[in-house]
């Protein structure tokens, strides 16, 4: 999570590539990039201390590195529970709550 924490503060976006590969530099060699263990990796990154899920999803910084969005993953786990993200909701918006969040701390 430090690793997501650091690119907020910086105001940058991760890709999956890039995740997996500092994950893999720390010894978490077993994280591919694309859905499988990421996909709960990032649930999980959501839901520490946001248990009621009005705080921002901080793997909303994490994109696609051909597209520069979120995974289609992520859009529907904004729109479940705990997170309930409103039908006007875009992930524009919860990577601006993410680093606006971030710049504060």
């Amino acid at each position: 999570m430090h690793i997501l924490r650091k690119r907020a503060r910086q105001g940058q976006v991760i890709t999956y590539g890039e995740l997996s590969a500092e994950l893999a530099a720390l010894g978490f060699e077993s994280i591919p990039p694309h859905r499988g263990v990421m996909t709960y990796l990032l649930k999980d990154v959501c839901l520490y201390g946001n248990e009621d899920g009005r705080a921002p999803m901080l793997s909303a910084i994490v994109v696609n590195k051909a597209s520069r969005e979120p995974s289609d993953q992520f859009s529907r786990l904004a729109r479940s529970l705990p997170f309930s993200r409103p039908a006007e909701w875009t992930w524009r918006d919860e990577q601006e709550r993410v680093f606006a969040q971030h710049r504060e701390e």
